[in-house]
């Protein structure tokens, strides 16, 4: 689906649409790859934040009639914006960490001092 093919309902269904989800969300049509496929590219953006995402021209077509179709084309783009603002939370460190320093073995020393000598018997 090209991008004149798409009428002023249909820039006013997905204003609507992006409305019900956030405010802050931003939405236009967007020309993919390959335009001449079936399907119409959406971009979404919000936070600093940017993707593009597909959806089938078929679904944006029939949704000015149908109510089904609306809420279909809805749960798409909030799926996608929720995967797009998604941060994963950071990995925690564990409670119980050990001493960082083993202690040394008894016999064990620097020089100097009392103890045996170098090379001696």
């Amino acid at each position: 689906m090209r991008l004149k093919d798409i009428a002023d309902s249909h820039q006013r269904l997905l204003r609507e649409v992006t409305r019900q989800i956030s405010k802050r969300l931003l939405t236009e049509f967007t020309n993919l790859p390959g335009a001449d496929g079936p399907n119409i590219g959406i971009h979404l953006s919000e936070r600093g934040r940017k993707v593009v995402m597909e959806l089938p021209g078929v679904l944006l077509l029939g949704a000015d009639r149908d109510l089904t179709g609306r809420e279909a084309i809805r749960v798409r783009i909030k799926t996608r914006r929720d995967r797009m603002l998604f941060r994963p939370e950071p990995i925690s460190l564990p409670k119980s960490i050990g001493a960082g320093t083993h202690p040394l073995p008894s016999d064990f020393s620097f020089g100097g001092g009392q103890g045996r000598g170098r090379g001696r018997r």
